[in-house]
């Protein structure tokens, strides 16, 4: 059984949010219960949105995923909004009829069209069908398995009176609200639940601490005249190994035992022994401050001086705070909780301990289960012909996806992956899995493509037979192009958190200078730019080019902005609205001069012997059309 309603809380109602809340999702996955998608992030708004618009011809073709992974690099690399998603749709179609070629590179497109591609297998989807039955029954975090908990855009979320759907999730919460209060149904309050399991004494706030205890067993609160309480200084912190563990406060014993007369306890004889409580709060939400001690350790006078809070925090709090959702009632309550306190003493200028926080997704990888639900751990599975047993029986296992924990036994080991394939390997699988904001399914073939990426961009750099840096002099100039580009590009997605397409824009640079070879000092900038995502190879090929010191603290490479823009630009020439040819023409080039540069290029003049031309029409830097009959 499970206590899923209480009693004591609310008027018999029950909501559940199984998709989108971890408890209520295990509840339902326990149960058996139906699990609704309500909020979608960007790429899985994306993603359904291509499923409800495509064309017979879209759906049906044996490329779809091609299709949608185009559409979804396009509007999640831009991070455009939904409300655009209709016009890009159109875009894509009319580049891909007209054959002018794609909205960004081949290298980028296939970059990313695998990554998508891969994401799509994980779910388990073979073809268009099968995606659009999980978006039609709105079950897509049902299949990925693992609950969505992060802010989004509200979807399957309306009803005759009220349609939030397409709102971000924020809006969507305050136009039901709106709502209520409009029809007279309800009102907007906030309920306050701090049901928080790191103060062992902690009700609401309300029942006192610190206290001791005496012979008895029975509690006595510290009278107010004896606070603060010192706490003993403790000279070690090594937790000791028993079958009833002790806090660490429980190692000072002569502190632990006292007198009533000594604590305050007025209702004891002043003799009596009482013994202070040790459980009282954990080191996790003691420490909730160490943010502003690390700007300032080795003060030994203050926690932190006025020069080193005005340098490192000013007004603004910490730049920016990366964790998991579920730290939100754990570390970070206690983290504003005091930081507040602190502002309100003065000791701190900034009223709020983090300017921006952003929480990654859950990894989530595949779990075996027996027929009666127990789960098997992830080295006693062997696969016979399509099919998963446990080692040494014929019961065939159950393979579900969902998230990566010690308690589902499906945690994957990474000395393992790191000892086949190498630490760069495997940060760079890490990061380039998907948004970071998402969960992502663990697939650890999917390894093997980062590592010879890696490998590519050795044989780049580094001579295999004498194992010294090999470089071109001059440096290619079209080279050079992309990798200013490169830069600018990767330095944006850091600043972005998009270590994804970061690093795809990476092998599309290693792919097109692997046909020409770098100069010296482009080998350093590449070196410079891989630094944050393989710092291993990109050590070695810094040294072994003749670098000095540590890449990883060298300064950040330069881009010049006039590089982003092309001298040169591909168009194509239609007649009567089919390609006939492809022109390389200057970037600046105004129509006119597009206009003489088609009707001159001596493909297309035979093709207008005998016609009269009507009409040109020009689009710069994509096309001219020529009307001739």
């Amino acid at each position: 059984t499970s206590d899923y309603v209480l009693a004591g809380y609310g008027f018999g109602a029950i909501m559940a949010v199984p998709a989108h809340d971890k408890r209520d999702y295990e509840f339902a996955k326990a149960f058996n219960l139906p699990i609704r998608d309500v909020i979608y992030p960007r790429t899985i708004l994306a993603m359904a949105f291509f499923v409800q618009s495509a064309t017979d011809e879209e759906q049906s073709s044996e490329i779809w995923k091609r299709h949608l992974a185009d559409f979804l690099g396009l509007v999640t690399t831009s991070s455009l909004p939904p409300e655009v998603y209709p016009e890009v749709l159109d875009a894509i179609r009319n580049r891909r009829t007209k054959d002018v070629g794609p909205l960004i590179g081949d290298d980028a497109r296939g970059t990313i069209r695998e990554e998508y591609e891969s994401s799509l297998d994980e779910l388990g989807v073979s073809n268009f069908a099968e995606l659009q039955a999980i978006f039609d029954e709105a079950r897509y975090f049902a299949v990925t398995g693992a609950a969505y908990a992060a802010t989004g855009f509200m979807v399957n979320s309306a009803s005759e009176e009220l349609s939030i759907n397409g709102l971000p999730s924020a809006a969507g919460a305050d136009a039901v609200v709106g709502w209520l209060e409009a029809t007279r149904i309800g009102r907007q309050r906030v309920n306050y639940r701090l049901r928080d399991w790191l103060f062992s004494r902690q009700r609401y706030w309300g029942e006192p601490f610190p206290i001791v205890f005496d012979e008895h067993g029975n509690h006595h609160a510290v009278s107010e005249d004896c606070l603060p309480i010192l706490l003993p200084e403790l000279t070690d912190y090594q937790p000791a190994v028993s079958e009833d563990p002790q806090p660490l406060l429980g190692k000072a014993t002569d502190w632990v035992r006292t007198t009533a007369g000594e604590v305050g306890v007025n209702d004891l004889p002043p003799e009596a022994t009482v013994y202070r409580e040790t459980n009282t709060m954990p080191g996790w939400a003691g420490s909730c401050w160490y943010h502003i001690r690390y700007c300032d350790p080795n003060n030994d006078r203050q926690m932190i001086s006025a020069e080193a809070d005005a340098y490192w925090l000013n007004t603004n709090g910490v730049d920016l705070y990366i964790g998991g959702a579920e730290h939100a009632v754990l570390h970070l309550l206690y983290a504003r909780f005091w930081h507040m306190i602190l502002h309100d003493l003065g000791y701190v200028m900034s009223p709020e301990p983090y300017r921006k926080l952003f929480h990654q997704g859950m990894i989530t990888s595949h779990a075996y289960q027996r027929p009666d639900k127990s789960l098997v751990p992830m080295d006693m599975i062997e696969e016979r012909d399509g099919s998963y047993f446990e080692k040494g029986t014929d019961t065939p296992l159950v393979r579900i996806v969902a998230k990566m924990s010690k308690s589902l036994k499906n945690v994957i080991n990474p000395d393992e992956i790191i000892e086949e394939f190498g630490a760069d390997t495997f940060r760079l699988y890490e990061m380039y899995m998907g948004p970071l904001e998402a969960s992502k399914p663990w697939n650890t073939d999917d390894t093997v493509g980062l590592y010879r990426f890696l490998q590519r961009l050795w044989r780049l750099c580094i001579d295999e037979e004498t194992g010294d840096a090999k470089f071109i002099d001059p440096g290619d100039a079209k080279i050079e192009r992309l990798l200013h580009r490169t830069i600018a590009k990767v330095e944006g997605d850091i600043e972005r958190l998009a270590f994804n397409t970061a690093i795809a824009a990476l092998i599309e640079f290693v792919n097109a200078a692997l046909k020409v070879g770098l100069s010296k000092d482009q080998m350093h900038r590449l070196a410079k730019i891989v630094s944050p995502m393989a710092p291993h190879i990109a050590e070695e090929i810094w040294h072994r080019s003749g670098g000095v010191g540590c890449v990883s603290v060298e300064t950040w490479p330069t881009y010049d902005e006039a590089m982003l823009k092309d001298d040169e630009v591909e168009i194509a020439i239609q007649i009567m609205g089919k390609v006939k040819a492809r022109l390389t023409v200057p970037a600046d080039a105004d129509e006119a001069r597009l206009e003489a540069l088609a009707l001159e290029d001596e493909r297309i003049k035979p093709m207008l012997e005998g016609k009269a031309v009507r009409k040109v029409i020009v689009v710069p830097g994509r096309l001219v059309n020529i009307v001739a009959n």
